[in-house]
C-alpha cells in the first residue's frame, strides 16, 4: 500500500530533445545519470502535438487535452471571424491546467519555465513563467519570486540574436543561461515544499536550432560543445535524483523530437503558385490584403484555413460541397508536392481537422493540417519569393520522436502522445483524471 500523504512527483522538461537522441547518448556512455535512471524505470518514444510547436505541445502536457479544448493552434492564432492575428498566452488556455486541478485538492505545485504559462497567474505555490515571457515581474507568482531572481542573475531565455554576431558568442550564452536555469530549479528544489515540481530547460531546443549539425558530425567544430552540453545536463539530472525517494515519482520529457533541416517550405507561396491565394498589394502586411477570389492562406507551421463564405469576413468558398471539394483537392495536390532537386515528395501526411481535434473551440481550428517528411520545415510567412528556402537554423521539429521517462512501470495500450503526461502525473499523486481530459494514464504500480 502506498503513503498517499507522502506522494510527490518531480518532472523535467528537455524542451526539443528526441528519443534517438537520448539512445544514442546513453549507448556512448555520454550520459551515465541518465543510463542510471533508465535501468530503473521506463523510457518511450513519444508523440507530439498538432502543429509540433512548443506553445501547443506544453500546454497539451499542461492541460491533458487537444487544442480544441485548450485553445491554443499555434505559436500564432487568429481572431475568429477575422483576419486579424495573435499571439496566444496563458490568458488565451481554455482548459485547467493540472497545478489548477492540484489547488483543488489543497496540493502544492512549484512550476519553472513551462513555455506559454506567461503571465504568471495566481496558484498554489510558485510559478516562473516561461517562453515567450518577457517581463521578469509578470512572469512570476507570488510578486515576491521576483526580487530573488534578479538576486541569483536569472535569465529568462537564451539571447538567440546573438547569433548575428558569431556562433561562438550564441554557445556562449546557451552555457550561461542553461547554469542559470539549473541552478534556479534546484534552488526551489531544495528550498520548497511541493507536491509537484515542474522544471523545464527550453535551452536544449535552441542548441538544437543553432547547433543540430553538430551533433551528428564528429569533426564538426561545436561537435564537443553539443556534447558537453548534454554532460551539463546529464548531472544536472544526477542532482534532481538527491530528491527522489521511494514515496516520488519522475518524469522525464520532451515537447517534440528534433531532425536536420534540408528546407524551409513556404505554403502560402504554393497557395499562390497554384492560383488558391492572391493579395491585393505586394508583399502584403498581413491577412487583411487578401484578394478577391483567395480560397486558402496558411498559418505556422502549415495550418491551412480556407476562406469560407460565413466565417472569413470577406470569405469566398462556400460551405458545404465546394468546402469539402476543395479541402480533398489541396490535400491531393499537397502529398505531391515535391523537392526540385530530389524529385522526392516532402509531404508526410496531411489531415482534415475533424480527424485532430474535437472540443468547445472546434471551429478556431484550421481545416487542414500537414505534417511534413523530416528535414521540410513548413513556414506561414504570408509572401516569400520561392517554395523552399534555407535560413539560419540546422535544426527543426518533428511530431514523432519525442520522449518521455517516468521510474515506474509504464503501460503502452497505445502509442503515447504528449497529452498522456497530465494525467498520469494526476494518477502519481492519487488525483482522479477530469473527464475532459484527452489523455490516459500510464503508469503501472509495482
Amino acid at each position: 500500500m502506498r503513503n498517499q500523504s507522502k506522494r510527490r512527483t518531480i518532472v523535467i522538461g528537455l524542451d526539443g530533445t528526441p528519443y534517438s537522441l537520448l539512445c544514442k547518448l546513453t549507448e556512448q556512455g555520454a550520459c551515465p545519470n541518465l543510463s542510471r535512471l533508465l535501468s530503473t524505470g521506463s523510457l518511450h518514444e513519444m508523440k507530439s502535438s498538432h502543429p509540433a510547436v512548443s506553445s501547443v505541445a506544453w500546454t497539451s502536457f499542461m492541460t491533458g487535452t487537444n487544442p480544441a479544448k485548450h485553445g491554443i493552434f499555434g505559436f500564432v492564432d487568429r481572431y475568429p471571424n477575422t483576419y486579424d492575428i495573435y499571439y496566444p498566452n496563458s490568458k488565451h488556455i481554455m482548459s485547467r491546467t493540472i497545478w489548477d486541478i492540484l489547488r483543488d485538492y489543497n496540493k502544492r505545485s512549484i512550476v519553472i519555465n513551462v513555455p506559454s504559462t506567461y503571465p504568471a497567474s495566481e496558484m498554489n505555490g510558485i510559478l516562473i513563467a516561461g517562453f515567450v515571457a518577457i517581463d521578469l515581474v509578470r512572469a512570476t507568482f507570488p510578486a515576491s519570486v521576483a526580487p530573488l531572481l534578479k538576486e541569483m542573475d536569472y535569465k529568462i531565455d537564451v539571447s538567440t540574436e546573438l547569433i548575428h554576431e558569431s556562433k561562438d558568442r550564441l554557445l556562449e550564452d546557451l552555457f550561461l543561461t542553461l547554469e542559470k536555469r539549473v541552478h534556479t530549479i534546484l534552488h526551489f528544489l531544495k528550498h520548497e515544499t511541493f507536491n509537484l515540481f515542474i522544471g523545464v530547460l527550453t535551452e536544449t531546443d535552441r542548441l538544437h536550432h543553432f547547433f543540430w549539425e553538430s551533433h551528428e558530425e564528429s569533426d564538426e567544430k561545436y561537435h564537443r560543445f553539443f556534447l558537453d552540453y548534454y554532460r551539463i545536463i546529464d548531472v544536472f539530472l544526477g542532482k534532481v535524483m538527491e530528491y527522489v525517494d521511494d514515496h516520488t515519482t519522475l518524469i522525464i520529457l520532451s515537447d517534440h523530437g528534433f531532425c536536420t533541416l534540408k528546407h524551409e517550405v513556404y505554403i502560402n507561396h504554393w497557395l499562390r503558385e497554384e492560383g488558391y491565394l492572391h493579395f491585393r498589394t505586394i508583399p502584403p502586411k498581413s491577412l487583411h490584403a487578401l484578394g478577391e477570389g483567395s480560397r486558402a492562406y496558411c498559418l505556422d507551421p502549415g495550418r491551412i484555413y480556407l476562406n469560407l463564405r460565413g466565417r472569413e469576413r470577406a470569405g469566398y468558398v462556400a460551405p458545404g460541397d465546394e468546402y469539402e471539394h476543395l479541402r480533398n483537392m489541396l490535400i491531393s495536390k499537397l502529398t505531391k508536392i515535391k523537392d526540385p532537386v530530389t524529385d522526392t515528395t516532402i509531404i508526410d501526411k496531411v489531415y482534415k481537422r475533424e480527424e485532430i481535434y474535437h472540443g468547445r473551440y472546434f471551429d478556431r481550428a484550421p481545416d487542414i493540417i500537414i505534417e511534413p517528411k523530416h528535414g521540410y520545415d513548413l513556414k506561414g510567412a504570408l509572401y516569400h519569393s520561392t517554395l523552399l528556402d534555407k535560413g539560419i537554423f540546422t535544426g527543426m521539429h518533428t511530431y514523432d520522436n519525442a520522449f518521455v521517462y517516468i521510474n515506474h512501470t509504464a503501460v503502452t495500450k497505445h502509442p503515447l502522445e504528449i497529452v498522456d503526461v497530465a494525467a498520469t502525473i494526476l494518477a502519481s499523486l492519487d488525483i482522479p483524471v477530469p473527464n475532459e481530459f484527452d489523455g490516459t494514464n500510464f503508469i503501472q504500480w509495482n
